[in-house]
Formats: structure tokens, C-alpha cells, sequence
């Protein structure tokens, strides 16, 4: 009995933090339609994106694959199911949340329309944040960089996260990757967003998980 309980409670997890990706990836292609910056993370993937002449998706899942193979040799225990999912699940998400902007939108948003999305798209990204971190299977690749660089080198977490914000956003800047008003929505506004929505966001998912229990 108790092996089916665990059983349901870890598909309905998974769901949740698949979900919770997909809403981030629908954020992160609003962001892409805007051509106003995207969040730190997304411009060193559009970079490579643009170096290696592929969509954002295959960027993205590429770079978690290469952080992942990473972290496997410095130290495994850091990969978790959410991890693993992040890989295809933001990334693709964004690429056709993207096409679908680009086919039913006919010409070019003005720089009023293309602002509001950034800001409907930080939103959006924060929900889907909420949503996958309490289903309780841990963080993305991208998100685990300053997680280990922290624990390992025993630095505080709040300054290596903006060196590596910083440095995700330089570099894939050189490479090509769109910095603009959206990297700074992106930097400053998604954790007050996600404290925000977070109230809400847990009333839904906490029912759902709480179902696991029968």
C-alpha cells in the first residue's frame, strides 16, 4: 500500500514539475518574441544558439546536458529528476511558444506592446519557477551551477549567483545572444515575482500533491 502511495505521489511530482517547466518555457518565448533581452541564463544559450547555428531549445538542452556531464564528475548527488526534465522541457517549450507568436502575430509589435510582454513573460516564467520548485524534485542545470559552485568553494550563494548571472550574460553577449531591457526585468524582477505569485501557485500545487495521498 505504502509502495503505491509513493508510486502516485512521485508521478504526480513529476507532472507537476514538468508543468511547472512548460509555463517557464512559455514565459522564456514571450521573452524571445520581444527581442528585448531575455533572462541571463537564456542569453549564454541564445549565444551558443547563434555560434553553433541551432533553434533556443537545442542551445538549451545542449548546455544542461554539458552542466549535467559536469556536475556527474564533480559530484553527482547534485542531479535530480527536475534536472534531468529541465533539459527538453524549457527549451523546446520556448521555440514553439515562439513560432506561434511569430505565425499568428502579423508585423512588428510596437516597443509598448514588446515591453508589456516582457513583463506578461517574467510573470509567466515566475509561476512556472513556483510551480516546479514545490514539486520537490530540485532545480535545472542552469540553476545547480551556482548551487555547487557555492557549496563547494563555500562562498555565499547570493554573490556567486550574480557572478554567474553576470558572466552568463558577458559571454553570451560576445557570442551573440540578445541583452537588452528584458535581461534587466528578467535579473531584478523574477524573484520579487516569484515571491509573489508563490501563495497562489502552492494552493493549486499542494492540492494536486495532496491527492497522491488518496
Amino acid at each position: 500500500m505504502k509502495g503505491k502511495i509513493f508510486q502516485k505521489k512521485l508521478v504526480l511530482q513529476i507532472l507537476v514539475a514538468i508543468v511547472g517547466l512548460m509555463i517557464c518555457g512559455v514565459g522564456v518565448g514571450i521573452f524571445l518574441y520581444s527581442q528585448l533581452g531575455v533572462d541571463p541564463a537564456s542569453v549564454l544559450q541564445l549565444g551558443l544558439g547563434n555560434v553553433f547555428h541551432v533553434s533556443y531549445g537545442t542551445a538549451s538542452a545542449l548546455s544542461n546536458i554539458v552542466i549535467l556531464f559536469i556536475v556527474f564528475i564533480v559530484d553527482k548527488s547534485y542531479i535530480n529528476l527536475s534536472s534531468l526534465l529541465a533539459i527538453f522541457g524549457i527549451g523546446y517549450t520556448a521555440d514553439f511558444v515562439s513560432f506561434l507568436l511569430d505565425f499568428f502575430i502579423k508585423g512588428e509589435p510596437g516597443i509598448a506592446i514588446r515591453i508589456l510582454m516582457i513583463l506578461i513573460g517574467c510573470l509567466i516564467m515566475a509561476v512556472g519557477i513556483a510551480t516546479y520548485i514545490r514539486a520537490g524534485l530540485g532545480v535545472g542545470a542552469i540553476d545547480m551551477v551556482s548551487e555547487v559552485i557555492s557549496n563547494k568553494l563555500k562562498f555565499s550563494y547570493r554573490i556567486v549567483r550574480v557572478v554567474c548571472d553576470i558572466t552568463f550574460v558577458v559571454v553570451g553577449y560576445l557570442l551573440g545572444g540578445i541583452v537588452g531591457v528584458g535581461t534587466v526585468v528578467a535579473a531584478f524582477m523574477t524573484g520579487p515575482a516569484v515571491q509573489f505569485v508563490r501563495p497562489y501557485v502552492y494552493k493549486v500545487t499542494d492540492k494536486v500533491l495532496r491527492d497522491s495521498r488518496g
